[in-house]
């Protein structure tokens, strides 16, 4: 999605846009009981004294036990502080799901990591291949496919006013569906080979979920609750859909203050549209530090680039820390929110942060300030 925060910053749509004051200290849940309390309440007030911030919930795993943290608040115009239970767009670490679904699939010996796409495509697409080499599961699932990031693969902006680009996004893809991203990609063309570089992909993402739904012969939202939120009783975590938006969903801002669109477009759903709190990720951190569970331990093994600079696994990011272990992490960006969840199966720990503002910088903010608080040395 960083594409996209290039021109959300120049966003200065006034009838989707408040205010911004000097910074006041944002209304917090935090108890500054303890050392843990007091660190959080130092790293997140300065990431709040940016004046385009909004509200952050913070979940973390340390030494066996869960906290949560809340500041800020769930709408520019209700200065209602979020709690646990408050629901944000998590965007891109939906893909995880996806890839972890994959892993069981594998392990349920449905289908190879190896095995090309058009296996489980109902049209031929000899054009989803170079010099010979077809795109693989594998190359869906660690963004090495070669596949656009977005379909429809075109320029929708032309000579747009910057301030229209989101609403253009959201008009183009709420009408894009399933049977467009297929039509759509029997005209893509692949310019490298496939596993040879990876970069982010949306398209794939989403490849990959309609073919998980094909092999498990079920809808990903039936598949998400199967797998996932019912068993690890993840109580609000929802796959997005037009008329189905949850009522405890934060609103989400750019960093000009404007009011922002919710993705809930059908082509983005297993890429993008999953929706979730600090409470649930929590569960679902203890989940991916559970590596006794063969689908997550196949889903963290490095599949591209090396650990030491940052691996590519199923849809995760591994990289070794100082200590000898490993963290593994992935970001987040809508057009309204910024989310990021990094754990150490090592130490057992884990954090997850949820902000309802995305502009250009602040994914970066949020890796910042979760190696602030929760280090594999802290």
């Amino acid at each position: 999605m960083n594409k996209i925060f290039l021109f959300l910053t120049l966003l200065t749509n006034v009838s989707f846009c408040f205010a911004q004051n000097d910074y006041i200290r944002a209304a917090t849940d935090n108890q500054l009981k303890s050392a843990l309390d007091s660190l959080v309440e130092r790293s997140v007030s300065a990431f709040m004294k940016n004046s385009s911030r909004v509200g952050i919930s913070v979940g973390i795993i340390h030494k066996g036990k869960s906290f949560l943290y809340n500041y800020g608040s769930t709408g520019k115009d209700n200065q209602k502080l979020p709690t646990g239970n408050t629901v944000y767009e998590i965007a891109s670490i939906t893909k995880t799901f996806g890839a972890t679904l994959l892993a069981k699939a594998v392990l349920d010996k449905k289908v190879n990591l190896n095995d090309d796409i058009r296996k489980y495509l109902k049209e031929d697409y000899p054009n989803l291949e170079y010099d010979g080499k077809p795109i693989t599961l594998l190359n869906l699932a660690n963004l090495t496919s070669g596949l656009p990031n977005w379909m429809p693969d075109k320029d929708l902006f032309g000579n747009a006013n910057p301030d229209a680009i989101p609403f253009i996004l959201d008009s183009v893809h709420t009408k894009y569906s399933r049977e467009d991203l297929y039509r759509d990609l029997h005209n893509v063309k692949l310019k490298a080979i496939p596993g040879s570089v990876s970069r982010h992909c949306n398209t794939a993402a989403q490849l990959l979920g309609f073919i998980m739904e094909n092999v498990y012969k079920d809808s990903f939202d039936n598949l998400l609750k199967i797998y996932f939120t019912k068993p690890l009783k993840m109580k609000n975590t929802y796959l997005l859909a037009p008329g189905k938006l949850p009522r405890k969903l934060a609103k989400g801002y750019d960093g000009k203050g404007c009011l922002m669109p919710i993705i809930d477009w059908e082509d983005l759903q297993v890429a993008a549209s999953i929706a979730s709190t600090s409470s649930d990720m929590l569960k679902y951190i203890a989940f991916q530090l559970d590596e006794t569970n063969a689908a997550v331990k196949l889903s963290h093994q490095p599949t591209f680039g090396k650990v030491e600079d940052g691996a590519v696994a199923l849809n995760w990011k591994i990289k070794n820390t100082v200590d000898g272990g490993r963290s593994i992490s992935h970001t987040g960006g809508s057009l309204g929110f910024s989310s990021y969840m990094v754990f150490y199966p090592e130490s057992n720990s884990g954090i997850v942060l949820l902000s309802n503002e995305a502009d250009q910088n602040t994914q970066n903010e949020l890796i910042l300030l979760a190696d602030k608080i929760l280090t594999p040395t802290n």
